[in-house]
């Protein structure tokens, strides 16, 4: 089984809905257009080392006081009992999106590939992790750009971000 988290870029007031009910998030859900679709980012596998390298723990966990490490999956939880696969749903306010975008964009391919530590990373799934794995940093690169573009979408649109392990 494949594990991947989903982000949709949502209305704030869509997030506050969800917040108020969370059966509200059986909205959410794999778009057919997902490939051009700038509200919805797919992680494939890369979520957990992303998270890593983005300031999260050496298990691809979050950190609530690093913004950055919640790029992939946010650390909030919207209901910790609505199950949205492989965890509950998490989220980030339109100011923290904001705020995101900012610093993710900030960041070079060259700073972020300096965090790629694969000694570190053993608990990472899909726990894979090899040095000078030219095409896994490629891999990496191409998903941080895809979440360097879509936070910068959806902090032009003023969005929330809601994100789940799929």
């Amino acid at each position: 089984m494949s594990m991947f988290t989903m982000l949709h870029g949502v209305p704030s007031e869509f997030l506050e809905a969800c917040l108020a009910d969370s059966s509200r998030l059986d909205e959410l859900s794999y778009p057919d257009d997902a490939e051009n679709n700038p509200d919805f980012l797919d992680t494939d596998k890369t979520w957990g080392a992303l998270t890593f390298m983005l300031g999260g723990d050496d298990t691809g966990v979050p950190d609530d006081d690093v913004l950055l490490s919640q790029a992939a999956l946010g650390s909030e939880a919207i209901d910790e009992e609505y199950d949205m696969g492989m965890s509950p749903a998490f989220y980030l306010t339109a100011e923290q999106v904001a705020q995101l975008a900012k610093e993710i964009t900030a960041l070079s391919d060259d700073e972020l590939l300096s965090r790629y530590q694969p000694s570190e990373m053993e608990d990472i799934y899909p726990c894979e992790w090899q040095e000078d794995d030219e095409e896994t940093l490629e891999w990496l690169l191409q998903y941080f750009h895809a979440l360097q573009k879509f936070y910068a979408e959806q902090a032009r649109k003023g969005h929330a971000v809601i994100s789940y392990i799929a």
